[in-house]
């Protein structure tokens, strides 16, 4: 997901017909943005929503075109897809696009294909929707809620692994960073019990308009890549790179 994160002017992607019999819907587009790549000969980018004149960011990705109209078969995007945008690199493709559902529900769903994929299916999920309020305003609703960040999240390494633990508490959620010296302990481990040298994050906020979070550890991004959920930390550095990227290890749900 990726740069799911996420041109500047508005454009209108919804027919003069549909405009025409509808005029309170609201203007949906998909843009690409060119982002500072941090590995050499890499392209980087990010995805975002225009919905009335506000970018949301949806995901950082690394290659991203918005696609013509006739392309969209291509990609398995259904009739009603009214705008689309992604790429292919390095053996590996993500793609989004804007769908509407009836005339006054639009989503923007997500997919992704790899080289290696044997079902050669996009397996498309929903990752906004787009619909009125009680007052009549468009609002768009990301799926993630708040108790769906609830796991553990990891990274391996040889010398320094990470994990931030997400736990529900009340109707909030409590984050626990660890930085762990040397590998990371087997699941068994992991699943029943509790690491020491623990950090309680005091500050951990989610924006779910465009899934950025503002933490103890400075700003973070929350994305689904290939189906699995990721939080990336720009401002820690790990052993792979200037940023500290923690994804949902699903064998350590209970």
């Amino acid at each position: 997901m990726k740069n799911l994160l996420f041109l500047i002017f508005t454009i209108c992607i919804l027919t003069n017909c549909s405009n025409e019999s509808n005029p309170n819907s609201p203007n949906l587009s998909l843009i690409c943005q060119a982002e500072s790549s941090n590995m050499e000969d890499t392209p980087a980018h990010s995805v975002h929503l225009m919905m009335d004149g506000k970018k949301i960011k949806l995901a950082n990705i690394l290659a991203c075109e918005t696609f013509a109209k006739e392309d969209y078969k291509n990609y398995e995007m259904p009739k009603n897809t009214m705008d689309a945008c992604g790429g292919w690199w390095a053996g590996a493709g993500e793609y989004f696009y804007l769908n509407k559902i009836s005339d006054e529900i639009y989503s923007v769903n997500y997919g992704q294909m790899y080289e290696e994929k044997e079902t050669k299916l996009y397996d498309y999920t929903e990752l906004v929707r787009i619909k009125k309020d009680v007052s009549g305003k468009y609002i768009a609703h990301p799926k993630h809620q708040l108790h769906d960040l609830v796991g553990k999240y990891t990274l391996g390494g040889h010398h320094t692994s990470w994990m931030l633990e997400i736990k529900p508490k009340g109707e909030h959620i409590e984050a626990i960073y660890y930085e762990i010296d040397g590998m990371l302990p087997p699941v068994d481990f992991l699943k029943n019990n509790k690491l020491e040298n623990g950090k309680v994050l005091k500050k951990f906020e989610v924006d779910f308009s465009d899934m950025v979070i503002e933490s103890d550890l400075g700003t973070g991004q929350l994305e689904v890549i290939f189906g699995r959920e990721r939080i990336t930390f720009f401002d820690k550095k790990s052993h792979l790179e200037d940023m500290l990227r923690l994804t949902k290890d699903a064998a350590l749900e209970n």
